[in-house]
Parts: structure tokens; sequence; C-alpha cells
């Protein structure tokens, strides 16, 4: 059994783990339980076969700001957690953006990833009252990663994009607008899927390249 089947063994039963105590225990224990899928995201990278160490760098980088953002709104402060999760979309956009292929190619998915955008950005600017200026600052970064997601060489990483998208749109909706139902397991399946589907999907195709 190689790593990629074995990998998720581990890591769904930690998500799990999570998502069964995190309601019962205290939020600063929370946190840490909170973040241990992405440790093991990280583990994942620093084991993997990638010899640059530039595009290590920018996973480790994505990684530690999701989870300074996973343990800042754990905790309770939103708009540090928010600045947090920008860095860490940069860090994703930073490593797309460096392996452009065409936009084209995702034609309906950049289309469609525009206009949600656009619709989101007029929800939030009535709903998230003194907090619009952060929320559509984050909304146009996530956005932007999603769009060089779609249009980047590296395989799978579009649908880890959209699923990110999600998860903080079900945020958003449920602090801002209204309450979505099972939001904490809706927001955290989604998350924790989504930062999967990046690193794992970077990870191999990356490799893939530089053995070529």
């Amino acid at each position: 059994m190689n790593t990629a089947t074995k990998f998720p063994l581990v890591y769904v039963p930690v998500c799990l783990i999570y998502l069964l105590i995190n309601s019962s225990i205290s939020a600063e224990l929370s946190a840490v339980f909170k973040i241990l899928p992405i440790i093991l995201l990280a583990t994942l990278v620093f084991r993997s076969c990638l010899e640059s160490a530039g595009l290590k760098i920018n996973l480790f980088a994505a990684l530690l700001f999701s989870m300074g953002g996973d343990v800042l709104l754990e905790i309770g402060y939103f708009v540090p957690g928010l600045v947090s999760f920008l860095t860490a979309q940069i860090a994703y956009s930073v490593l797309f953006a460096r392996h452009y292929s065409n936009w084209k190619k995702n034609f309906p998915v950049v289309v469609s990833l525009i206009i949600f955008s656009l619709v989101m950005s007029w929800v939030m600017w009535n709903s998230a009252g003194d907090m619009r200026i952060p929320v559509l600052a984050y909304l146009a970064v996530i956005s932007f990663m999603g769009l060089t997601a779609a249009s980047s060489s590296i395989k799978g990483v579009t649908l880890g994009a959209l699923v990110f998208i999600a998860s903080d749109s079900f945020i958003a909706i449920n602090r801002f607008v209204s309450d979505v139902p099972a939001s904490g397991w809706l927001v955290m399946i989604t998350y924790y899927l989504a930062q999967y589907l990046l690193i794992v999907s970077a990870v191999n195709s990356l490799k893939k390249a530089e053995q070529n």
C-alpha cells in the first residue's frame, strides 16, 4: 500500500476527531485538534520528493498561514484570522501563477467564478456591515486564487480551489446573511477536503513535472 493510499486512512480520522469533539472542549484545545489535519498535510509536503525548495516553501507558507487562521478563528479573532487566511490564499495564488497554462482551458469555470464573486460581493456589501471591507478584500483574493488555479498547469487544483471557495462562502453566509444548517460540519468538511485536494494534487502533479 503506497503513501497516496495510506494518507487518507490517517487524514480522514484525524479530521473526524476534531469534528466530533470540538464542541465539548475548550477553544484553546479545540484549536490544537483543528490544525492537526493541516500538520499532516505539511508532513506530506516535507516527505514528498519535490526537488524545488521554492515549491515546498510555497506550499508550507499556504499551510502555515492556514493554521494561523484556524487557530485565530477558533479562539474568536475573526479579522486577524481572515488576514492569515488571506495570506495563505496569496501563497497558493503565487504557486498557481508560477505554473500558468491557459485560462481558456477552464473557460466555464473562470466565467462562473467571476459571476459568483460579483454576486457574493454584492451580498456581502449589503450584509457585512462594518466588516464589509475586510470581507470583500478576502473575497477578492480567494477569487483570484480560484482563477489562478483554473488557469494553472497543476492538475487537480481547480477542484480544490472551488471547494475552498465554497467552504468560505458557507462561513460568510452563516455569519452575515442567515444561519446555514449544520454549518460547523459543512464548513470544516469542505475546508479539510479543499486543503487535501490542493496539497495532494500539487505535490503529485509537480513531482511528475520534475521527473519529466
